[in-house]
């Protein structure tokens, strides 16, 4: 269920129910040549939607731009939100929707530079907001995937892999290629960072993917997040 598709009555009845939304959240920034800049929102957006599909769970709208000052903003087409907006975006996003009688908020979140922000709006709100529950979850980083694939690099095999499978019109095979520079493990300004990362926007990763491993990702990904909300539901 998308709640930009139901109705006011239809909201009201779900709450009498069930008090859980799934809020989707990614990004519009540069994914190397092959990659659209959509990929983060395409990804947890449409993780969000199966996951609400197969659970019976109202899905929220996506937040589509996200937190982007850093490696990415050079580029063209990227967009940002700075950390205090999106921070402040999410609060009111989620107040919204608490006053309405949601209480369990399940984030599907599929780019790196919201963690910090969600964080933050979570631990500012948690301390008004009665009886509520929250969970953040970022697909890549999940440990069950971990024997799929090995490396977690942006617009990287897993990236690639997922959107073979979900949209595969949107990728560009012959603009594959693989570079593999590491950033560094501290935080520099955006002027000194852009020396770190390569030429297309990879960071340390192959773009050796496959649809039937992209497959393996979302649906492991669905049943991670499924154990998740139902976590939350149930008080475990």
């Amino acid at each position: 269920m998308e709640l930009l598709k139901m109705t006011t009555k239809e909201v009201k009845e779900y709450l009498q129910r069930r008090k859980t939304v799934i809020i989707p959240i990614g990004a519009t920034e540069e994914h190397s040549d092959a990659l659209p800049l959509g990929t983060d929102t395409f990804t947890a957006e449409s993780i969000a939607m199966e996951v609400g599909k197969r659970t019976g769970t109202v899905v929220a709208p996506t937040i589509s731009v996200g937190n982007c000052l850093s490696v990415t903003y050079a580029f063209p087409g990227t967009l940002s939100l700075s950390p205090q907006t999106l921070t402040l975006l999410i609060e009111d996003y989620l107040k919204s929707l608490y006053k309405d009688g949601f209480r369990n908020f399940l984030f599907v979140n599929g780019h790196g530079g919201n963690i910090a922000p969600i964080r933050c709006a979570i631990d500012t709100v948690s301390v008004t907001f009665k009886e509520s529950r929250f969970a953040v979850g970022s697909w890549w980083l999940f440990k069950e995937l971990k024997d799929l694939y090995d490396n977690a690099g942006h617009a990287g095999r897993g990236e690639v892999s997922i959107m073979l499978y979900l949209y595969p019109s949107l990728v560009h095979k012959e603009l594959f290629t693989e570079e593999k520079r590491e950033l560094p493990p501290y935080y520099v300004s955006l002027d000194l960072v852009k020396n770190e990362v390569t030429q297309t926007g990879i960071i340390n990763d192959t773009q050796k993917g496959s649809a039937e491993l992209g497959k393996k990702l979302f649906e492991k990904s669905i049943a991670v997040y499924i154990g998740i909300l139902e976590k939350m539901e149930h008080g475990s």
